[in-house]
């Protein structure tokens, strides 16, 4: 062998084997998630305290321009089922809001308006996020991967894009542009510690009426015996679109009870 092209040889199969090693961590990270998501069998039993705010409006009806709102439950999930039970002090709020309501239509009704908002599809992600993981992951594709911190431990950092061509037919229907950026932090072993998921889209509904909406959404997770919890949540969304400017602000946080 000329030894004079030796050095350049080597410099190649250097960037080669640099460039399939970042392959292989990328998609070790992706794995790593996946793997950890099937050991999530979601059947530990659990007591937790949840509290959550929300904030609401048009910002175009100056009649009602926000409601806010604030209700606090306990969720036990045990082999028989799960058993929702609300403060004696958030039931006589709810109790209040509807006779005053009887008196004048337009009187606040804040309890009332975050039990009505904050049900049980919304706040069923709390104790079983892993099958909204799931289904993002089916439609994402993984940008970068990145070694990073998160609350003094190591971590990594994956990051996701799902685009508009990757949405069910359903989803799709009436949008004309979609892009949602997804952020999952994971620890060594693959293990959700928080995601952020932001997102925007633009539409057209019935050929008439244009629409535009944005998202953004942040978790942070904890593990309980084989269960996945999401301890705090905080989303922010808002919409336009024939005549109307919706926003809307929830944060929900789950704390586990002896």
């Amino acid at each position: 062998m000329n030894s004079r092209r030796l050095p350049k040889t080597l410099l190649f199969l250097s960037l080669l084997f640099i460039t399939f090693s970042t392959s292989l961590t990328y998609a070790d990270g992706l794995s790593d998630l996946q793997s950890a998501l099937k050991s999530f069998k979601q059947s530990s039993a659990f007591r937790a305290q949840v509290n959550a705010s929300l904030k609401s409006g048009n910002t175009d009806d100056k009649e009602n321009p926000v409601k806010e709102g604030h209700t606090q439950f306990t969720l036990e999930k045990s082999q028989t089922g799960l058993q929702i039970s609300y403060p004696n002090e958030i039931l006589k709020a709810v109790a209040e809001e509807t006779e005053l309501r009887k008196q004048n239509p337009q009187a606040p009704t804040p309890a009332t308006d975050a039990i009505n908002r904050f049900k049980y599809s919304e706040f069923s992600i709390l104790f079983d996020p892993v099958r909204d993981f799931e289904d993002d992951l089916r439609k994402a594709k993984l940008v970068k991967e990145e070694q990073v911190t998160f609350k003094n431990q190591a971590a990594r950092l994956l990051h996701m894009k799902i685009p508009l061509e990757k949405l069910s037919e359903g989803e799709r229907k009436d949008l004309k542009k979609y892009n949602a950026d997804i952020q999952i932090w994971i620890n060594e072993q693959g293990i959700p510690l928080a995601s952020r998921s932001i997102g925007k889209g633009s539409g057209r509904f019935a050929l008439v009426i244009s629409f535009e909406f944005h998202f953004e959404v942040d978790k942070t997770y904890l593990v309980n015996g084989d269960r996945l919890l999401v301890t705090h949540l905080t989303s922010t969304s808002g919409s336009s679109g024939g005549g109307m400017n919706n926003n809307e602000t929830i944060n929900a946080s789950l704390a586990l009870l002896n």
